[in-house]
């Protein structure tokens, strides 16, 4: 038996139970406590409503990528933008984007794995659960990881086909624990406590690309965008019951009899006639009466303002502003999540030149493809705003029409006025 590289360390136990507890909660395990005897409780996700709707956001339409300048050749840096733009497409890497981001969101990580499979002769961009990582970062650069490491557990078929199978341990029927730790120059490979792979890296580069979400300087994980939003989910599900309790006892009132020893006999249903004693009285109780739902009301509307504040998606991001506002009036109320997923895709800008990278070496050295060297990439991202081009095209054209309509009213020895320009506090005309 060997020990392996890399234990598992108290933070990253705290990282995986962090996972756990957020994916279930973006399932709908949303309550605190254990219901009571009988307890009817409602579950409102929008936990996983802002989710949507930050990747949503994030990845309005499709990615392109582009070869900066000054990386290789005219020729050579638009074949590998075709080459990369192909085998994105071959690996269906978009809809894979779109999926990553959402567990980046949800749980502060998303990560994937490049290799590349010798059969099929193309590069392999695979997911990974962050929770089966540990990375390993320089102690003076907390964001230079030096070596990540990952446990998982395969078939003992798959572990044959690998050509992992060693004689001296036999494989049996269940799933294999399997260890891979990864360094830019070394790999090795565990089954079942045996070193069964130990030597050079065949890529020179760790092949695992990770995604942090909100990451912090010291430490290659990230944050989970609901960690503020528990409290105000937990709370709207719980006034939100309380609210649906209320309308159904006011929907079947409660009969309250005073100066009554007992109700035998008193049966409470539609035409019922009752015998009271002399001195005795009986009413419904009113649980509507007092504006005591509208005090709930008052109070669910600031819990969801707080829901939106803190997730910095504002309702008209829900195509619910409520109200007519202008175009400059309407940017400026959806700035906040315009802010923050610009945050996100600087974060996706070191995720693609990782990925990007990768990509291209392995078609250029395993596969063939003649991209002469070029590595660099950068995303050209979509509008995180939908634009009125239809408005703008009437704009332009109204003040064509208005320049053509001046010049043509002047003399033919005039000229028409110059553009005034504002600048500091006055005016001037510009020439």
């Amino acid at each position: 038996m060997h020990v392996s590289a890399d234990p598992i360390r108290p933070a990253d136990h705290d990282r995986y139970r962090r996972y756990a507890e957020l994916a279930a909660f973006l399932d709908g395990d949303q309550w605190a406590t254990a219901p009571r005897r009988g307890e009817q409780r409602l579950t409102f996700n929008y936990a996983r409503a802002v989710a949507r709707k930050t990747v949503a956001y994030v990845f309005p339409g499709a990615v392109t990528f582009r070869v900066p300048p000054g990386e290789g050749t005219a020729t050579s840096a638009a074949r590998a933008e075709l080459i990369l733009a192909g085998a994105i497409a071959d690996g269906d890497l978009a809809a894979l984007d779109v999926a990553l981001c959402s567990d980046a969101v949800t749980l502060g990580d998303a990560a994937v794995k490049v290799t590349w499979d010798a059969a099929a002769q193309r590069p392999v961009v695979s997911p990974v659960d962050p929770a089966t990582l540990v990375a390993v970062t320089a102690a003076d650069d907390p964001r230079h990881v030096l070596s990540i490491t990952q446990r998982y557990a395969l078939p003992p078929d798959r572990v044959r086909e690998l050509g992992w199978a060693t004689s001296d341990a036999p494989l049996g029927s269940r799933d294999l624990p399997i260890l891979e730790r990864w360094t830019a120059q070394t790999w090795r490979v565990e089954v079942a406590g045996q070193v069964v792979q130990e030597g050079a890296n065949p890529y020179g580069w760790i092949p695992y690309v990770l995604l942090a979400n909100d990451p912090s300087p010291l430490e290659p994980w990230g944050r989970s965008d609901l960690r503020d939003l528990i409290d105000v989910c937990r709370e709207i599900n719980q006034r939100m019951s309380t609210v649906s309790r209320i309308l159904e006892l006011s929907g079947a009132p409660i009969a309250v009899l005073e100066n009554v020893d007992g109700s035998e006999g008193i049966a409470v249903s539609p035409g019922a006639t009752w015998e009271l004693p002399e001195g005795a009285r009986a009413y419904l109780l009113d649980l509507l009466s007092g504006g005591g739902i509208a005090l709930h009301r008052e109070y669910l509307d600031l819990l969801f303002r707080a829901l939106h504040d803190l997730s910095e998606t504002p309702r008209t991001a829900f195509g619910d502003g409520g109200r007519d506002l202008s175009g400059a009036a309407l940017e400026v109320e959806v700035q906040p999540l315009v802010q923050k997923v610009q945050r996100k895709r600087r974060g996706w800008d070191a995720f693609y030149r990782a990925r990007n990278m990768r990509l291209l070496d392995l078609l250029e050295r395993f596969g063939g493809e003649p991209v002469a060297g070029v590595r660099r990439t950068e995303a050209v991202w979509p509008s995180i705003l939908p634009s009125d081009i239809d408005g703008t095209v009437r704009n332009v054209t109204a003040l064509v029409a208005a320049v053509v309509q001046v010049t043509h009213s002047l003399p033919e020895h005039e000229e028409a006025p110059a553009p005034i320009v504002r600048r500091g506090r006055g005016l001037c005309r510009g020439g």
